[in-house]
C-alpha cells in the first residue's frame, strides 16, 4: 500500500510527494482534537481519575506523544504519522554519500541525536506553540473583544501605568502583554509562511526539505524500501528469539517496555479501524435503514404503535363544533387560552373551568373528573 501512494519523482522514486507530506501533517493535527474528546468523554464517568487530564490536556498530549513518537522513531526512523504513510527519516549527511534511489538501498537508523531532535520538533514545537495560542487568546481576550473591542480594558491599563502608586512588577507586565499582543501575530504569520514557502519550493523541486525545520535538522523524509521493511522484521524475529521465557518475572520493566511498544506499534491498526468504524457509524445514524430499524416499510407500517382510540361523545354532553380549533362550549375559534382535559378534548380554560366546577364531569364525553379543575392541563403548542 505504501509504494502505491502516489508518484514520485523520475529522478528520485523515493521522494515522496507533495501531497502525502501535507496528507500526514493533517493526521498529526486531528490526533490530538480526537484524544481530547476521548479523554473528556471518560471523564465523566471517572471524574476522579481523568479530571486533571481535562484540566491540562496539553501537557498530557505532548506526554502522550513524546512516548509514541520516540518508539516510532527508534524502531522505524520516523513519526508515527509518516510511517504510517511509509515514509522514514534520513539524514541528508547520509543522502550525500550514497545512492539512495537504489533498488536495495536501505537507510541507516536515526543516530540518538536526530531521535533527540527529532522529538524537540515533533513534540516541543506543537506544545510551544499551542501554549502560545492560548496565552495570546487569553490577552487579546478571544472572539468577545472582536464584538466588544477591548477599549476598556487599555483605558484601565492606562490608569495603572499613570497611577504612581502601581508597582513596578505591574507595569512591567502590562508592557510585557501589550509587546506580546504585537509580536505574535508576526511570529505567527512567519511560523506558517516559512512552512508554506518550503512547501511551494519542495513542490517545484527546488528543496530537499518541506519544512524548515527538516532543513535545520538536516533530515530529508523519503518512502521506505522494502529492505527498510525487511531489515525491521527480522529485528523483531532476533529480539524475540533472544528474550527469555519467562521475563515477566526476571525482568519486570523489560516486559512491561515489551508489552508498551506493542500497543503502540497497534497504533497503526487501531487508527484505521477507528476511522472506519467511525464513518460507518456517521453513515448508520444518517440512513433511513437506521431510522426504520432495519425494516422494510411494509413491515415498520406493521409494528408501528396505533394511536389511541377517540372516546366518543356522550348524548348528554356538548355536541362538537364542526368547524376545527372551536371551543365546543362558547365556540369561540380560535380556543382561548386552549386547556384539555383527561378525555382528550380541548376548551376555553375558563369555560371549562366553570363547567367542570359546576358538574364535575367532561363536557363532551361526559365522564366524570374526581379530580375537579386539578385534571385541567394547560396546552403550550398550537391545538390546529
Amino acid at each position: 500500500m505504501e509504494f502505491m501512494s502516489a508518484m514520485g519523482s523520475q529522478e528520485d522514486a523515493y521522494r515522496p510527494s507533495l501531497f502525502e507530506l501535507i496528507a500526514q501533517e493533517k493526521l498529526k493535527e486531528l490526533l490530538q482534537p480526537a484524544v481530547q474528546y476521548i479523554v473528556a468523554i471518560y471523564a465523566q464517568r471517572y471524574p476522579r481519575l481523568l479530571l486533571k487530564l481535562v484540566n491540562h490536556h496539553e501537557e498530557f498530549y505532548a506526554l502522550l506523544m513524546l512516548l509514541v513518537e520516540r518508539h516510532y522513531l527508534k524502531e522505524w526512523g520516523g513519526s508515527f504519522a509518516e510511517n504510517f504513510y511509509g515514509l522514514k527519516r534520513v539524514s541528508t549527511a547520509h543522502l550525500d554519500h550514497i545512492k539512495f534511489n537504489s533498488v536495495n538501498s536501505q537507510t541507516p537508523a536515526l543516530s540518538s541525536k536526530d531521535v533527540t531532535k527529532s522529538l524537540l520538533v515533533l513534540v516541543g514545537i506543537p506544545y510551544v506553540k499551542c501554549r502560545l495560542d492560548l496565552l495570546y487568546q487569553k490577552v487579546t481576550g478571544g472572539s468577545a473583544s472582536l464584538i466588544l473591542g477591548d477599549n476598556e480594558q487599555e483605558e484601565l491599563e492606562n490608569e495603572e501605568l499613570a497611577d504612581p502608586n502601581t508597582k513596578a512588577t505591574r507595569k512591567l507586565a502590562i508592557r510585557l502583554k501589550r509587546l506580546f499582543k504585537k509580536v505574535y501575530p508576526i511570529i505567527n504569520f512567519i511560523y506558517y509562511g516559512s512552512n508554506l514557502a518550503y512547501n511551494v519550493a519542495y513542490l517545484f523541486g527546488k528543496t530537499r526539505y518541506y519544512t524548515p525545520w527538516l532543513h535545520l535538522l538536516g533530515l530529508e523524509v523519503k518512502r521506505m524500501s522494502m529492505n527498510d521493511y525487511r531489515a525491521h522484521y527480522d529485528k523483531m524475529e532476533g529480539q524475540n528469539m533472544r528474550q527469555p521465557a519467562f521475563s515477566l518475572l526476571k525482568n519486570p520493566l523489560g516486559a512491561i517496555s515489551t508489552i508498551l511498544s506493542k500497543v503502540i506499534e497497534f497504533l497503526k491498526v487501531l487508527l484505521p479501524m477507528s476511522i472506519f468504524f467511525f464513518k460507518f457509524l456517521e453513515w448508520w445514524y444518517s440512513s433511513e435503514f437506521s431510522r426504520s430499524g432495519g425494516l422494510s416499510q411494509d413491515e415498520d407500517s406493521a409494528n408501528a404503535i396505533p394511536p389511541p382510540e377517540q372516546i366518543k361523545p356522550d348524548p348528554r354532553g356538548t355536541k362538537l363544533p364542526k368547524s376545527p380549533n372551536t371551543c365546543p362550549l362558547c365556540l369561540s375559534s380560535p380556543i382561548n387560552n386552549p386547556t384539555a382535559l383527561p378525555s382528550g378534548y380541548v376548551f376555553c380554560y375558563t369555560c371549562v373551568y366553570h363547567c367542570v366546577e359546576e358538574h364535575g364531569r367532561c363536557p363532551v364525553t361526559w365522564i366524570k373528573l374526581n379530580g375537579g379543575t386539578e385534571q385541567l392541563t394547560k396546552l403550550y403548542a398550537d391545538v390546529m
